[in-house]
């Protein structure tokens, strides 16, 4: 008779052999390590199932008229392909069913350089995989909602904005000009503004003045910046080159005639400081990203009319409490402890309306539901849908106030 031993090692080989039906049978280790293998040989690629292609929803309708075939790369697995997609052609139907005819914004931030450089998957800062397919310019645009009369994409870095990057921001805006002009298939929703970062300030000398100078004389060249001041993540000792930076750039925004683009985070006395000695009282301000109080808010807008505040997908985040938060630290800093998104009802009741811009500041801090992944031009209306909500008006004035003051500041 056979041992115990003996006919379950028999049983368990006839399993393998024949797995009753439903019933997964587990991979010996053997097994994993030859399946992990041929993902390797395969560029780590996902399984994919077969499955039938769905039914289009109106959204979906709405993404193929564009012509865009996808929003997703080709190294995604299908099935997270397919759900990004379908999720955003739905939120373009949804968008466009929440507006009267006629309604018409404009994502007034951006940096396509980066949006184009970033897959669509999520979480944290989504890098283009090796030898993976992105998305170009012209797919970009043509897959925004009717309405999104275009977008003004800030290019703001000399310097490469991660390593083995094949461009900077300088270098793709001038490889990229000739898209730029208003009869190319796109060139009637996209502008420019060129100026150099307060993180790159060290890079401002001779030959930046003069760069900037010539990417300015472009007619689709709307605005000077972003430059200021940014001391959240940047040492004391920095302030010269920022401030010295920021003076050359708002005396060249003036003489030019072009906006003057400010990036300015716990730097509230310094950015008052440059402006009260260089900008005349008339000149087009756009404030990007605001985080600083409502109180410097309000004292930029008496000083300046043709100002403008900036707003991103951050006044869609869930407000948290700031525990262990510190006082800003920078030099002119705010002396407010708290993080914008903790007081953006704040802001967003205390400044007017007319006084308010739409950005995404795309490839980041994409608007809920879709924070995680990459911003883009596309997800504005996500900002616009927050301040309607915090004013309590309706959406369609939020769009036409925010269209307004986009030509009041740019001239577009």
């Amino acid at each position: 008779m056979a041992s115990a031993g003996k006919v379950r090692r028999w049983a368990a080989k006839k399993g393998a052999e024949t797995p009753a039906a439903g019933v997964s049978t587990p991979l010996t280790e053997e097994q994993k390590e030859e399946k992990q293998q041929q993902q390797k040989q395969q560029g780590g690629a996902l399984e994919q199932q077969v499955v039938a292609p769905p039914k289009l929803s109106a959204g979906q309708v709405v993404l193929a008229r564009s012509g865009v075939k996808s929003l997703a790369s080709t190294a995604f697995a299908s099935g997270v392909r397919l759900a990004y997609t379908q999720r955003y052609a739905e939120e373009i139907a949804r968008v466009q069913q929440l507006l009267p005819p006629g309604s018409r914004w404009v994502d007034s931030h951006c940096h396509f350089e980066s949006i184009l450089g970033r897959t669509w998957r999520g979480g944290g800062k989504p890098q283009v995989m090796e030898g993976e397919e992105i998305l170009d310019l012209e797919g970009l645009v043509r897959s925004w909602p009717e309405g999104l009369d275009g977008c003004i994409s800030n290019f703001v870095f000399k310097r490469l904005s991660k390593p083995g990057a094949r461009l900077s921001e300088w270098g793709w805006i001038e490889e990229h000009l000739p898209q730029f002009s208003a009869s190319g298939p796109v060139g009637s929703k996209i502008w420019f503004t060129i100026g150099l970062h307060p993180h790159d300030a060290g890079n401002w000398d001779a030959a930046a003045e003069q760069k900037v100078r010539k990417l300015a004389q472009h007619p689709k060249c709307v605005g000077i910046g972003e430059c200021g001041f940014d001391f959240f993540k940047h040492s004391e000792e920095e302030a010269e080159k920022q401030e010295q930076a920021f003076r050359a750039q708002a005396q060249l925004a003036v003489e030019l005639g072009k906006a003057l683009v400010i990036h300015a985070r716990q730097a509230e006395s310094l950015c008052l400081k440059v402006l009260s000695d260089l900008v005349p009282e008339s000149h087009p301000i756009h404030l990007h990203c605001f985080s600083d109080s409502l109180s410097h808010a309000l004292l930029m807008c008496q000083r300046w009319p043709n100002l403008r505040i900036g707003f991103t997908g951050s006044v869609t985040f869930t407000p948290k409490l700031a525990k262990g938060k510190g006082k800003g630290k920078g030099k002119g800093g705010s002396q407010d402890s708290e993080p914008v998104v903790d007081r953006i009802e704040e802001l967003l009741l205390g400044v007017p309306l007319e006084r308010l811009l739409l950005e995404t500041d795309g490839p980041y801090m994409a608007p809920e539901p879709f924070r995680g992944q990459t911003a883009h031009p596309g997800l504005v209306h996500r900002v616009a849908e927050k301040i309607a909500q915090v004013k309590g008006v309706p959406l369609a004035q939020v769009m036409e106030a925010t269209r307004m003051s986009t030509r009041v500041v740019y001239g577009i």
